[in-house]
């Protein structure tokens, strides 16, 4: 067994929750890290080594600039507290609020080997959950027969259709897998996919289980490199890397290698995995002990993982893919996707926060909270940076008129020591193009946000699969009216307002830098969406599920 575990066999039936803080120990091993007195027996722990010092520096500095600037800022607004003004500052705290979470949540990571852990002897009963519910039948017959293909016994496939099709039950039984359907046996199909799979839960017994969704096409070995993670006691779920078959260039980011590559790396540490819903295998036991996948939010991953943690059980994260699927190919995929993601989120941030949540520790609290500041940011804070310029234009004043050398010399650091911390933390991964999808999101988080104030316990919005019909080209322009009204905006005011002459010169000049870099960011999203992707032959969905 790897030095980097415990060893041992069933967990105990009593929980033993450990408890890490946040303060003295932590302190202590980050001390011992940079003196390099850590045993440093898990695996990349110590190659790791010089990025995590070097991230840590970075951040520090990021943070002292940060605060720097941030304190001149609330000096300068202060005195006038003009509405525009502190809704600019308070911009800025919020946004310097998501860097402090980052900072201290994700600079150390954990890694697993590759090849998993030995399996345990004998090895346990594995149950396959792949859940459809009216995709196309390609689809789901690629996804079936490399199920079929998975090298592990004893294992047992349920197909779980809440599509009720016949020729989905045909496939199945013809493949040898047993198939249930709520339709059929006349249940209601209540609370959706977490609703089928509790339904899948009833109609099986086997010790673990790995949930696939319909369109996730499963490597042979995915059972053997996960399995072996339940020998270490209370582990109730192993979520794996997701991966998809993406067009050139991965236009929406559909990739995100900062989530998958670094903060679920991260939150392994912290023991905060959040469960992806796919590819990732659980035990039975920390399921019943709750009850089932939860039902509360609309998709049942992030809010079952949650709970799990929250309950003294463990995740863990192997950082390597070991199924690949589909995701959108236009914006209004992207839209409602993202949408539901933000929106469930959200619906636990104002609903069961995770600063008032029992059972998680510091460290916890601040990696899930991570998650939910980023979404805070990208619909409420980042709008406020695209209108502040606008309104300078028509009203002619800004607050940093007469101190914009003051300005661009103290955000100018702050800026720069932002992008070295970025280069470190997430581990020279495309932090430029996570930036700028999400400032281009911000309308579908700004509705979600408000949607989730629409939700409270008792109340549940409803749900729209999103892969109905994966190949269809929808590119309706009224998607990208938002970004496209402010663009325009960034382009014209600054000629109208000298036109009109409501600004002078030089504060045109100076904030048509804010509007360039607008436009900049919000640019990417609005190509995007406009252009039709295009696939290599070995990345194209529609000759892999044979459409």
């Amino acid at each position: 067994m790897s030095p980097d575990v415990s060893s041992g066999g069933p967990p105990p039936p009593a929980p033993t929750r450990e408890r890490p803080g946040f303060g003295a120990h932590t302190l202590r091993v980050w001390w011992a890290d940079r003196r390099g007195r850590l045993p440093y027996r898990r695996y990349r722990d110590l190659e790791d080594r010089p990025r995590r010092l070097a991230a840590q520096d970075a951040s520090l500095l990021t943070l002292a600039l940060g605060l720097t600037y941030l304190g001149w800022l609330a000096w300068v607004v202060w005195p006038g507290r003009g509405l525009p003004d502190l809704c600019f500052l308070a911009a800025e705290a919020l946004a310097f609020l998501l860097l402090a979470c980052l900072a201290f949540d994700i600079w150390h990571l954990r890694f697993h080997r590759p090849e998993g852990l030995p399996l345990p002897t004998p090895p346990p009963r594995v149950d396959v959950f792949v859940t459809c519910c009216g995709e196309p039948l390609p689809v789901i017959h690629t996804t079936l027969q490399a199920v079929r293909r998975i090298a592990y016994e004893p294992l047992t496939v349920h197909v779980l259709d809440d599509g009720g099709s016949p020729q989905v039950e045909a496939l199945a039984c013809s493949l040898g897998f047993h198939y249930h359907s709520r339709v059929q046996a006349g249940l209601p199909r209540r609370d959706a996919k977490s609703g089928n799979l509790n339904f899948g839960l009833g109609q099986s017994d086997g010790e673990f289980i790995l949930v696939l969704d319909a369109d996730q096409v499963p490597q042979p070995d995915i059972v053997t490199r996960l399995v072996g993670f339940f020998q270490i006691p209370r582990v109730a779920y192993v979520q794996s890397r997701q991966s998809f078959y993406l067009p050139e260039g991965d236009p929406f980011y559909n990739r995100d290698e900062i989530f998958y590559e670094v903060i679920q790396c991260a939150n392994d540490r912290a023991n905060a995995v959040i469960s992806c819903g796919s590819g990732v295998m659980y035990r039975r036991a920390a399921l019943l002990e709750m009850g089932g996948f939860a039902t509360w939010n609309l998709i049942e991953d992030f809010t079952t993982s949650y709970e799990l943690v929250s309950r003294g059980w463990k995740g863990i994260y192997y950082p390597y893919a070991l199924t690949r699927g589909l995701a959108p190919q236009d914006l209004a995929g992207v839209y409602r996707q993202r949408f539901q993601w933000c929106l469930d989120t959200m619906r636990l941030f104002f609903w069961d926060n995770p600063v008032r949540k029992p059972g998680l520790t510091l460290s916890q609290r601040l990696h899930f909270l991570v998650i939910m500041v980023s979404y805070l940011v990208s619909g409420l804070v980042f709008p406020v940076f695209y209108v502040i310029p606008l309104v300078a234009y028509w009203q002619g004043y800004t607050i940093l008129e007469g101190r914009e050398w003051q300005y661009v010399a103290l955000r100018g650091a702050y800026l720069g020591a932002t992008l070295l911390m970025f280069r470190y933390l997430f581990y020279h991964k495309e932090a430029a193009k996570q930036f700028r999808m999400l400032c281009g999101l911000f309308p579908v988080y700004a509705a979600a946000i408000g949607a989730a104030l629409l939700y409270p316990p008792g109340r549940k919005p409803s749900y729209r699969l999103n892969n109905h019909a994966p190949f269809a080209e929808v590119r309706p322009w009224w998607c990208l009216l938002p970004q496209l009204v402010v663009v325009v905006l960034h382009l014209t005011l600054p000629l109208w307002s000298l036109h009109c002459g409501w600004a002078p010169v030089n504060l045109v000049v100076f904030n048509s830098l804010f509007s360039a870099f607008v436009i900049w960011t919000l640019g990417d999203l609005i190509l995007a969406g406009l252009r039709r992707p295009q696939f290599t032959p070995a990345m194209d969905p529609r000759q892999v599920y044979g459409i």
